[in-house]
């Protein structure tokens, strides 16, 4: 009865409501009711019989082909160990041998169950074409193929193989559990730790962090061993290495909250992790890895895998360090360079700004004192700093700035190209010009992301400092012993450290005091530095309007601007600064579209790491400034997505 209703349930259903109605019309007439009660006994024994002479028809073809096979009942077929089925094109099991009933657990009673069903699987088309499928059922691993079997008259049948693979599994996954990775793990300011203990209570505290490292290590099976001061090697298994990843390494928390004596010791954490199936390799990639997380300002982790990183933490503002040395080599470095240039391009990123613009007039001057034909590439209908382009070209020569569509004609086999304020390739104003010249210089202070120029001839890349501007006037001090900088430029370089500081108030180190000191010194005029800053009447008006339709979202401001207006990219990002001014605001976002496609533009003060946020978005920038691009897409998709890259954010830290 079973077999039978799974069968024709539908069939039995229609049977039975015509029985009710017939038997029920008999009461009214009789021989409407006896004609129409066996017109539906006719229809449902002739229905069942075509069903049942089908089947064994086909039953009966599947046996001749089972004996041509030398599988007929009670052979070889059916004492396979492999176990063996056979369905029908919609999937119903109508044969299979006693291996399959072991492994599966189906009996005779059973024996018309899909196989979909009883493999727990939604699609079965890759199995019956017999492209190759894994299952797992019942405790154990298979490897399935696939038989096609034509029975004749376009009838097909399919004959499943199930190759048990758990062995192979378990020992696929204890060899992958087991592959070694490299950690390497540095304090990050360990210099600053000598200049504000004594040198008993710096040993004290290298020693205890050292010891925190090593019980941690140890804590998920590893070995650690110290190979210099403040520096630490381990060596985790993939198994251990991934429950480190599961509690997004504790350790920096740790190591960031460790006190001494009740005193903060300011110290954190930088930690790269290199995995390949070579352990040599895997040495290589955890070394790139700790440059990774140290040049985006340490106090993360950095896990490099063939050409892909992946990053943890990264919560505190990067530390500068203060080693005036090593820019005055760089100057040396960067001076004998330019002197062996036969000429110099110089450009920044995409829709420039103050600091990229102002950093390329730097380096222009610097160029020029070397007497080097030099020339800024810039795309002057998309920059930001239109005040100070309109500048430059009063105070200096016009025929300086060149379109990307010109700068191919400059080139030479010796020519130096100098990009600042980004230090990857597709954030230029010419990328394709980068591939064309043999020797480019890269001047940046963004955290390190992934894809940045690496054959390079200098990659001066400083994430402590506020500004590429600031890198450059540091430069321009010790370049040669004349200034390499007159007024004018003094001034394009201090509004590009204003533009980034926001005035002096986020990342302002002791050496952003100083390099605008120098400025000053220079004769940058701050008067002029403030009026470039200013907006007409009607960007004022957009800018304050964008600020109104600032909607609130787990602590951070978020405003949408659908309508496209000149200066949209000026404006939102000032209005992006404003929004952080509203009490309880930690970071601030604007979302708008121009040039068809959606954009984002992220500020924060630093407590809410928005370069974080961006990069899990594709774009990148700064800690406390950042941006990127979402390409065509709908206002609503865009909420949607930001929202779920600042919940992630959250869930992450």
């Amino acid at each position: 009865m079973k077999k039978l209703w799974k069968a024709y349930d539908v069939s039995i259903i229609s049977f039975l409501m015509g029985i009710a109605f017939f038997g029920t019309a008999l009461l009214y007439n009789r021989n409407v009711g006896i004609i129409g009660l066996a017109a539906v006994c006719t229809l449902m024994v002739g229905k069942i019989s075509y069903h049942s002479s089908k089947k064994a028809k086909l039953l009966s073809k599947i046996s001749t082909v089972y004996d041509e096979l030398n599988f007929g009942p009670g052979k070889a077929f059916d004492k396979l160990t492999v176990p063996c089925v056979v369905v029908e094109k919609d999937g119903t099991i109508i044969w299979f041998n006693s291996s399959f009933s072991g492994d599966f657990e189906i009996t005779k009673e059973t024996k018309d169950t899909h196989i979909q069903e009883l493999l727990k699987k939604d699609r079965i088309d890759d199995m019956l074409e017999g492209r190759g499928y894994s299952v797992y059922s019942h405790g154990h691993y298979f490897s399935v193929f696939t038989n096609e079997i034509d029975i004749g008259d376009g009838e097909l049948i399919y004959l499943i193989y199930f190759f048990n693979q758990t062995e192979l599994k378990k020992t696929e996954k204890k060899y992958l559990d087991s592959k070694p990775s490299v950690i390497l793990t540095v304090i990050d300011n360990a210099d600053e730790v000598y200049q504000n203990f004594k040198e008993s209570d710096c040993t004290s505290i290298f020693s205890y962090a050292e010891q925190m490292i090593d019980d941690w290590a140890s804590s998920y099976g590893c070995l650690c061993r110290k190979f210099s001061n403040a520096r630490m090697l381990i060596f985790a298994e993939e198994k251990n290495l991934q429950r480190m990843i599961d509690d997004k390494f504790s350790i920096l928390e740790d190591i960031r909250n460790f006190t001494y004596e009740g005193k903060s010791t300011d110290i954190s954490l930088s930690v790269g992790v290199g995995k390949s199936d070579d352990i040599i390799e895997s040495n290589k990639y955890a070394r790139q890895a700790l440059d990774m997380a140290q040049s985006r300002g340490g106090d993360q982790v950095a896990i490099k895998k063939d050409t892909e990183y992946v990053f943890y933490g990264g919560v505190s503002a990067g530390f500068e360090k203060r080693n005036k040395v090593r820019t005055r080599l760089i100057a040396k470095s960067i001076a004998e360079i330019i002197s062996n240039s036969d000429n110099v391009l110089i450009m920044g990123h995409r829709f420039s700004d103050f600091d990229s613009f102002g950093s390329s007039v730097g380096m222009l001057s610097i160029a020029e004192h070397f007497s080097k034909p030099s020339h800024i590439i810039i795309n002057e209908k998309n920059t930001l700093a239109g005040p100070l382009v309109d500048l430059f070209k009063e105070v200096d020569s016009e025929e300086k700035l060149i379109s990307p569509s010109k700068a191919h004609e400059k080139l030479t086999d010796n020519t130096l190209l100098i990009v600042t304020d980004t230090h990857k390739k597709a954030f230029t104003e010419c990328p394709e010009i980068i591939d064309k010249v043999k020797r480019v210089m890269v001047i940046d202070h963004h955290r390190k992301s992934v894809g940045y120029m690496e054959d390079t001839v200098m990659f001066y890349h400083l994430p402590g400092s506020s500004s590429a501007s600031e890198m450059v006037a540091e430069i321009a001090q010790y370049v040669d012993n004349e200034p390499a900088i007159n007024r004018f430029v003094a001034t394009a370089l201090l509004s590009g450290i204003m533009l980034d500081t926001r005035n002096f108030i986020l990342r302002a180190g002791v050496r952003t005091f100083e390099a605008a000191a120098y400025l000053r010194s220079r004769g940058a005029n701050t008067v002029e530095c403030k009026k470039l800053f200013s907006n007409d009447m009607g960007l004022f008006r957009n800018r304050n309007s964008i600020i109104d339709l600032a909607q609130e979202y787990r602590s951070c401001a978020v405003s949408f601007v659908e309508n496209e207006f000149e200066g949209i990219r000026l404006v939102t990002s000032q209005a992006a600064d404003e929004m952080l001014n509203i009490e309880g605001i930690k970071a601030s976002f604007v979302v708008f579209s121009q040039g068809g496609g959606i954009n984002i533009s992220a500020r924060s003060y630093g407590e809410i790491n928005v370069q974080l946020i961006m990069e899990n978005l594709g774009g990148g920038g700064h800690q406390t400034m950042s941006a990127c691009q979402l390409g065509d897409i709908s206002f609503t998709d865009a909420e949607m997505i930001l929202k779920k890259a600042i919940d992630d954010y959250y869930d992450n830290l």
